[in-house]
């Protein structure tokens, strides 16, 4: 008797001993996604087909990152330009040339709508066709007009001095209504579904309603930026990814002297870019800084009088910066994930089960079931069984996945099933994967056999 009870201790610590060798390989496996994502950074083309000639007012994306836009200024002539790329700067046109001074652009999420102006100028130009036609307005006072990413409305803003008058425009600029006042500044960002924000100084106001009433935030300091989606906020040295409540540092690691110019944050709140600026006896340095994990590590590159832009994935930028007396233009992508199939485990697709003929050999005949992030049956009478949620990397998807991988675990020496896996584990907490752009699946860890 004490023989066998001897033995099946053994047994059981042989067991415990391979569940834990079986769970360091899966962390081993869950963990080399993080790795490949922190080592991930922007690779940079340059464009050498770029025909703008004279200084950029500024470089943009469409926010979808499908077209590149570079407005010009021939302050020689008093003469305007936009140049468009539709293919990430191999070929260019120009689309929109006058004499007047252009100031900003504004372009929905595909670029079929284009807005030109200048700050706190009534007279507008808009295309609604991709720039091959334009339309001239003249708003009856109403300056700065800015479009929404989806191109459903355009806003913008009479008065000043403390009462910045809204008004919105729903057929393109040919008609407007008034809308409510803020106290902070004319909008600055348009937002599907009728946000709008603007800012000054230690201010952010926001509006929900297409600016019928506003909400004001006061002791927010130097706010540089909003991602696409008016969810995140990069501040100079921390990021909000709740419109401001909230916040945590950047980190991003400014050089001594240096001071924010410009900063980008995309939709997911990972991806940030950080332009900071030194002038010191006439020369104007630059300094890059590009991080895609949230800030947690970053690169950085010095450069010579550097602007940029942003898609609102952040999985691109559009830089510009000076070399030789001349501009320099250049797209950077980051490396395109791929998507691991739910229920492939490490790597490939799964290939679905069709019988139970998998058998270990000196295991028990027992009841089998499918093995979620494997090919094949396994006859579970007498083995230990970890079931748990597995975030499988996508695009955005970072250490959280893998924290979660093991918190979310269910052990048991009882025979497990799909269903009961689903219901125990994936069922509760799939959301959980899918906030951060992750495929959830469930997972079957598989130890020695016990019994005895």
């Amino acid at each position: 008797m004490l023989y066998k009870n001897k033995i099946k201790v053994q047994n059981i610590l042989k067991s415990a001993v391979a569940l834990m060798l079986m769970l360091t390989l899966s962390l081993s496996t869950a963990l080399s996604p993080l790795a490949k994502a922190e080592e991930a950074k922007y690779t940079w083309k340059t464009l050498t087909s770029v025909p703008a000639s004279n200084r950029p007012v500024g470089v943009y994306f469409s926010p979808d990152g499908s077209k590149l836009f570079i407005p010009e200024l021939d302050s020689l002539h008093n003469t305007s330009s936009l140049w468009m790329s539709a293919d990430d700067g191999a070929t260019w046109r120009k689309i929109f040339s006058k004499q007047t001074t252009i100031e900003f652009v504004s372009i929905s999420a595909g670029g079929s709508k284009i807005v030109l102006g200048s700050i706190g100028v009534s007279t507008f130009y808009i295309s609604t066709d991709g720039g091959q036609s334009w339309t001239e307005s003249q708003n009856n006072g109403v300056v700065s007009p800015t479009i929404s990413p989806d191109g459903s409305f355009l806003v913008g803003c009479s008065g000043g001095s403390g009462a910045y008058i809204t008004h919105i425009s729903t057929d393109d600029g040919q008609t407007w209504t008034q809308k409510g006042t803020n106290n902070v500044m004319c909008p600055k960002y348009a937002f599907n579904n009728g946000t709008i924000i603007t800012t000054i100084y230690d201010k952010i106001a926001r509006s929900t309603d297409y600016g019928q009433t506003w909400t004001e935030t006061p002791n927010v300091l130097n706010v540089k930026s909003f991602s696409n989606n008016g969810n995140n906020v990069f501040n100079e040295d921390r990021i909000s990814l709740d419109g401001g409540n909230h916040w945590t540092p950047s980190n991003a690691p400014i050089p001594a002297g240096y001071t924010f110019y410009q900063t980008g944050i995309s939709d997911d709140g990972k991806k940030l870019f950080v332009t900071a600026r030194l002038v010191a006896a006439g020369v104007r340095k630059t300094t890059l800084l590009t991080s895609v994990d949230g800030g947690r590590t970053w690169h950085s590159e010095d450069l010579s009088d550097s602007i940029t832009a942003m898609s609102n994935d952040g999985s691109k930028l559009f830089n510009a910066y000076i070399e030789n007396g001349r501009f320099v233009y250049r797209v950077g992508t980051l490396p395109t994930s791929q998507p691991v199939t739910p229920g492939s485990g490490a790597g490939g697709t799964v290939t679905p089960s069709t019988g139970s003929t998998s058998v270990t050999p000196g295991q028990k005949p027992g009841k089998s079931v499918r093995a979620f992030g494997g090919n094949r049956n396994f006859n579970l009478d007498g083995w230990w069984v970890s079931c748990y949620l597995r975030c499988s990397w996508c695009v955005g998807a970072e250490k959280t996945a893998v924290d979660r991988t093991l918190d979310y675990s269910y052990i048991t020496k009882k025979q497990i099933g799909r269903k009961k896996c689903y219901t125990k584990i994936r069922k509760k907490h799939i959301k959980e994967c899918s906030s951060f752009n992750a495929y959830a699946h469930t997972v079957f860890i598989y130890s020695s056999v016990t019994t005895g």
